[in-house]
């Protein structure tokens, strides 16, 4: 038998089965073989990464057409039954999914959860109004004015510093 750098082959006089260059019985190819930890953690960036591919683009139905919005476009979230509602540009874009739903979906050093009603993108709040009992008024830089309940003013609060 001569020996290559890849594989073993035979000559005409060897009796001897051609080998595998990779055997089942390798520890590296083996599919029996437990997962490194090169191998999990590559896997974790994998996942990761595409997570992070969806959470970057929100697809909407507007007529007849799909828009891909990016996070950043986002003025604000409100929610409308099951669905929610998305504030973009003076335009609102309706979308099946819970506030719970698009709120783990979107930046959380983003967008801050104000109400059990809305999300709002921190970079488009102009100005907090102290309001009643701990509450905030919230002013968007469109003008738009929303209610901070007492049970989210925490997070205004860590906004704030």
């Amino acid at each position: 038998m001569i020996e290559s750098n890849r594989a073993l082959t035979l000559t005409d006089d060897d009796p001897e089965p051609l080998e595998a260059p990779f055997a089942e019985s390798d520890p590296i190819t083996s599919p029996d073989r437990q997962p490194s930890r090169v191998d999990t953690v590559a896997r974790a960036v994998v996942e990761l990464l595409r997570a992070e591919r969806q959470r970057a683009r929100i697809v909407v139905r507007c007529e007849r057409r799909l828009l891909f919005l990016r996070q950043e476009e986002i003025d604000w979230v409100e929610a409308a039954g099951n669905y929610v509602r998305l504030h973009v540009r003076g335009a609102a874009h309706v979308l099946r999914q819970s506030m719970k739903h698009m709120e783990t979906r979107l930046d959380p050093d983003v967008f801050v959860r104000i109400h059990r009603s809305a999300i709002v993108n921190a970079d488009r709040i102009r100005e907090l109004q102290p309001w009643l009992h701990g509450e905030y008024v919230v002013i968007l830089d469109d003008g738009t004015r929303l209610s901070a309940s007492r049970i989210f003013s925490g997070r205004l609060n860590a906004l704030i510093g």
